[in-house]
């Protein structure tokens, strides 16, 4: 008993150091037990993977083939080591030869992409919103839009970046480690092979400079104009904050004046279509026919067929209509379905959403904290659309003092007049299996 009391004595006498000494015994329990249960998780992934590498591969077939385009300045600079530590070991494992090529600058992938020459069974994006959309505006350019041939390139997305809204619709919904275990599904969807289609949106300058032409990007996310844009365009200027930057960033914003709070112009837009005889050749797909081909042939010639659904005999009257719609707002959001929290519509569409006029300082910083959460709740005026023209009128005035920017897919433009075109059912890209062998 005199011990446990002298024990106690000593833990009051000294309580500073026992202070830090619990603490630290605290976290290296938890940094312990947190390893172990990774350790764990990925055992179950490696012995999945491994059960595709061991299978027999008949002679007259080559063993499969991936192209990863790595953005390793991507989450913080930690992309690399993330691929390195959860995606590249499942690839290896699956028997799939994997090259990787690194991004150097901004725009690189679209490059790397478009002069790729070597014959690849798959493309792998390992970054974030930002390098997926120039990826795809690289195949999208390789193949001179030609749709028939960008649906033969699957694509692989790996979420390792700091924005990752098309992953997090695909892969999300797990309960635990939920980044490495999203990392890991994600790699093991290009395993395992499963794919499907989704939308695609040009944007194209409509007033070009005749010296300096600019060719359309094509985005798989979201368009961003506004308050909230700009903002979250500063985040990182906030990196003394830490984990609590993000937060930082809307209270220390929400009274600047140089943010764009007037997002004023003119909208005009057509309405969506299914398909008929004035647009049926967007509808136009390859034969869906694998008697003789598997997934990882899909850079081959293939042949190609008419759809089921002769669109050229359907009648739609509406199709092509433009529709003219002023907008005074604090913000304009132009989102695909591909983006989570996105309801896929019934028929292929784009939606554009309006923010308020004009918002207080209190109300900036709940949405904006609201929005770190991925909840967007300010939104006046909501349309489905399938071609817009987006007229802003700051675009037009020639003696505003600074250049306003807007995003796609995080990726930072001047504000210009623009065209937005959606391309429904474009890109084939892998995703998880009916039968998950995890629980979500």
């Amino acid at each position: 008993m005199a011990r446990i009391v002298k024990f106690f004595k000593v833990i009051r006498n000294n309580w500073k150091k026992s202070t830090f000494a619990a603490a630290a015994l605290s976290y290296g329990v938890s940094y312990s037990v947190d390893s172990y249960d990774t350790e764990q998780l990925m055992r179950q992934y490696c012995e999945e993977a491994v059960k595709y590498g061991d299978e027999p591969l008949p002679t007259h077939i080559k063993p499969r083939h991936v192209t990863v385009i790595l953005n390793p300045v991507a989450h913080k600079r930690k992309a690399e080591k993330l691929f390195k530590d959860y995606c590249e070991p499942l690839l290896h494992l699956s028997g799939i030869a994997v090259t990787i090529l690194q991004t150097e600058s901004e725009g690189h992938a679209r490059n790397l992409v478009t002069n790729l020459n070597t014959q690849t069974d798959a493309i792998i994006v390992a970054g974030g919103d930002g390098t997926l959309s120039d990826v795809v505006t690289g195949i999208m350019r390789k193949y001179n839009v030609d749709l028939s041939l960008v649906r033969q390139c699957p694509i692989g997305i790996l979420p390792l970046g700091q924005v990752n809204r098309v992953a997090d619709s695909i892969f999300h919904g797990y309960e635990d480690h939920s980044h490495i275990r999203e990392m890991a599904e994600a790699t093991m969807a290009v395993v395992k092979g499963e794919t499907k289609m989704i939308d695609v949106v040009e944007v194209q300058v409509l007033k070009q400079d005749p010296e300096k032409p600019m060719k359309p990007v094509y985005a798989v996310g979201a368009l961003e104009w506004g308050a909230w844009r700009d903002a979250n365009a500063r985040v990182n200027k906030y990196w003394y904050w830490g984990s609590l930057r993000k937060y930082a960033t809307y209270v220390f914003n929400g009274y600047k004046g140089d943010l764009n709070w007037d997002c004023d112009g003119v909208i005009r837009y057509t309405e969506p279509c299914d398909g008929c005889s004035r647009c049926y050749y967007e509808h136009q797909t390859t034969s869906n026919s694998t008697l003789e081909r598997r997934w990882w042939h899909s850079f081959l010639p293939k042949r190609t067929s008419m759809p089921s659904v002769d669109y050229s005999k359907i009648t739609n009257e509406k199709c092509g209509e433009v529709h003219e719609m002023p907008i005074a707002a604090s913000e304009v959001h132009v989102t695909t379905s591909n983006a989570k929290g996105v309801k896929a519509p019934a028929v292929p569409a784009v939606k554009v959403e309006l923010g308020p006029k004009s918002v207080s300082y209190a109300t900036f910083v709940a949405e904006g904290w609201k929005r770190v959460h991925g909840n967007k709740t300010l939104v006046n005026h909501t349309v489905e659309a399938k071609d817009i023209e987006l007229h802003p009128k700051k675009a037009e005035d020639i003696s505003r003092e600074k250049e306003e920017m807007f995003s796609i897919d995080n990726e930072e433009f001047e504000l210009k007049p623009i065209k937005i075109r959606l391309l429904p059912r474009t890109v084939k890209i892998f995703c998880p299996s009916s039968g998950s062998s995890f629980n979500k």
